[in-house]
């Protein structure tokens, strides 16, 4: 028994070691992971990258979603379109422990009633590694603003 606990104990230190966490190619990853299930518009796979207490500001949602459900319902209604795209433009990452921040600016397209649509967006996600995996526990995506709205 005491073996076995030895182990875990070791197991749960390397996993939440800052040397494990610190890994900026597997932030990297997450990112393309994300761009990736977007543009599958397959929302299950999406979902998988989501921490199961997530909170997502969106480009198209007017509040933030707090439940899991309401993020699921928000992607079965925007990436349902074949041709969506996604192309990342900047990333910038920090890491914290077990935690990483990644911003910068993506292009989001589509296809709406036969017409090209492309949405120029900025984001961050916050991360935290969960089992090896970084998993999204905070996400903020809007669009960018036109120029004379900076004003």
């Amino acid at each position: 028994m005491k073996s076995i606990t030895k182990i875990l104990a070791l197991t749960f230190l390397l996993l939440t070691s800052p040397a494990f966490a610190a890994d900026q190619p597997s932030v990297d990853k997450a990112l393309t992971d994300w761009k990736a299930a977007i543009e599958s518009a397959n929302v299950d796979v999406i979902m998988k990258l989501y921490d199961k207490n997530a909170v997502m500001i969106s480009t198209f949602a007017q509040e933030p979603m707090t439940k899991r459900d309401q993020i699921k319902g928000y992607f079965k209604k925007v990436v349902p379109n074949p041709d969506i795209k996604v192309d990342i433009k900047s990333s910038q990452v920090r890491l914290f422990g077990n935690v990483a921040v990644v911003n910068g600016r993506y292009d989001l397209s589509y296809t709406q009633d036969g017409e090209p649509i492309n949405i120029p967006a900025r984001y961050t996600f916050v991360y935290n590694l969960e089992g090896g995996k970084w998993l999204i526990v905070d996400q903020h995506s809007s669009r960018v603003p036109l120029p004379d709205e900076e004003k």
